[in-house]
């Protein structure tokens, strides 16, 4: 892009005398200057949609600057670089595709991500689980590939020292009771009366399913009894139905019945 730049000085001529030779202005002079002129015109750029050529500069301006003015590759990338480092705050905006580090999501929901959020990244890693089952932890792995289903009522987890395991238990009923001239302490027993010396009969309070269950007791030494500390023994099958249970209690020196404490447990469905 050429500047045009005048090679005759006609303001000189004006100053030559009259009849000097340079004091005339030659066709050729003029000539030269109109080419020279066309020449320099031809290689600027129009002002309208110019097509520039080389490296163009311009003044770079402000940032955060928004109007028709002409934004330089320094501007620009001081724009973009502005925007990465901004802390964004958006509010009931849809994203598409983006990149997100060191987010912080209050209230409402992200959803339709392209992978489940892995577990080391605070995740599941699953978009599914089975319906009431148990979740267990396995490292890093997704916690849908490590799950205990309900299985029959009545089951229980079990341990066989390495993971767990949906079990069913041989008994789903228990109760217990101590008594010590009343019922001192115990778990589903509605109540415990002595009809006759030595004699106790036990309503549970939700019954078992029959009059199989297991029972183990145990009487205590009767400190007030006649002749003290002989431990006691207590006979199960006095009487025996599935809401309750008559037992007795008697001497282990004499068999003779006699009141005292003692525990009893059962375990039974």
């Amino acid at each position: 892009m050429a500047n045009y730049t005048k090679a005759t000085n006609f303001t000189a001529k004006d100053t030559l005398p009259t009849g000097n030779s340079g004091k005339i202005v030659k066709g050729t002079e003029i000539d030269t200057e109109f080419t020279a002129i066309a020449s320099a015109i031809s290689s600027k750029a129009d002002i309208n949609s110019p097509a520039l050529t080389g490296t163009p500069t311009a003044p770079t301006a402000t940032a955060g600057t928004n109007t028709t003015q002409v934004a330089t590759t320094a501007f620009v990338n001081g724009e973009i670089t502005a925007e990465r480092t901004a802390t964004a705050t958006l509010t009931n905006k849809t994203l598409t595709s983006p990149t997100i580090s060191g987010a912080t999501i209050t209230g409402g929901s992200v959803s339709s991500l392209a992978t489940d959020i892995t577990v080391a990244d605070g995740g599941t890693g699953a978009s599914t689980f089975t319906a009431n089952s148990v979740v267990l932890g396995n490292g890093t792995s997704a916690l849908n590939g490590n799950m205990v289903a309900p299985g029959t009522s009545g089951n229980i987890l079990q341990s066989n020292g390495t993971t767990w395991t949906s079990f069913t238990p041989s008994f789903t009923k228990i109760a217990w009771l101590y008594y010590d001239g009343g019922l001192t302490a115990s778990n589903n027993i509605a109540s415990v009366t002595s009809p006759g010396t030595g004699l106790y009969t036990i309503t549970f309070t939700n019954a078992f399913s029959n009059a199989n269950y297991m029972v183990l007791s145990t009487g205590q030494a009767n400190s007030s009894a006649t002749t003290p500390g002989i431990v006691a023994v207590i006979q199960n099958t006095v009487s025996k139905a599935a809401g309750s249970l008559q037992m007795q209690r008697s001497r282990t020196d004499s068999g003779a019945a006699e009141d005292g404490p003692f525990y009893v447990y059962f375990f039974g469905n």
